[in-house]
């Protein structure tokens, strides 16, 4: 049997952590998930309005900070969905939106073109559960992080979750500053999307979570 591989930024090959789907998720969450050699992408659990990072992310462009929110279509209660469950809505052409203005944000940093043609795939409007869409952004980040993605693994089943691991919740931990194309307009932003990151400092990314930059 092939033993699993493990990216140089796993502290913990052997441990567990378990987090919630995220739509483009944050620095300081894949800072914190990459420190475990498996993670487990919960939703299984019910679906909680206040917890916006399921659909909802925040970029820096040319006129600063933007949160980009996907809208979902209603169920017939909210209380007893499962984020498994929970189907995106057309409304808007979002995706258009979306990458619209992920485009006008990095269109200019220097690794926009290296990446932009792996992530625009998800943009079609075509992705119906939210789930869904949030897993092929994930793999897509994971992949531009040098994180084997094998390593993470979606459940959707209450009962199959592991009884040993951590919950890391919603890391939102300061990240020490890196390049970024809009600073000398803003100074450095925390708290962005991971995409940021990619964009901004490409195969460096790593390093920079790693702590070498």
């Amino acid at each position: 049997m092939n033993k699993p591989a493990y990216s140089p930024l796993v502290i913990y090959p052997e441990r567990t952590a378990i987090v919630a789907p995220a739509y483009c998720g944050s620095v300081a969450m894949y800072a914190a998930m990459a420190r475990y050699g498996h993670v487990v992408i919960d939703a299984s659990a019910k679906y909680n309005k206040r917890e916006k990072s399921l659909h909802r992310c925040t970029i820096e462009g040319p006129n600063g900070i933007q949160r980009l929110t996907v809208p979902l279509q209603k169920p017939q209660e909210w209380h007893s969905t499962r984020i498994a469950d929970v189907m995106v809505s057309t409304h808007g052409d979002w995706w258009h939106v979306h990458w619209g203005a992920i485009e006008a944000a990095y269109g200019r940093t220097p690794f926009f073109e290296y990446y932009a043609d792996d992530l625009r795939p998800w943009f079609n409007g075509e992705v119906e559960r939210l789930v869904d869409l949030d897993m092929g952004i994930h793999r897509f980040c994971l992949d531009a992080l040098g994180i084997d993605s094998r390593n993470h693994v979606l459940i959707e089943n209450r009962d199959s979750l592991p009884s040993e691991a951590i919950c890391l919740g919603n890391p939102t931990d300061s990240m020490p500053p890196y390049y970024q194309l809009w600073a000398r307009r803003f100074g450095f932003t925390d708290g962005l999307s991971v995409l940021d990151l990619i964009f901004n400092l490409g195969p460096e990314s790593a390093l920079y979570m790693r702590g070498d930059l």
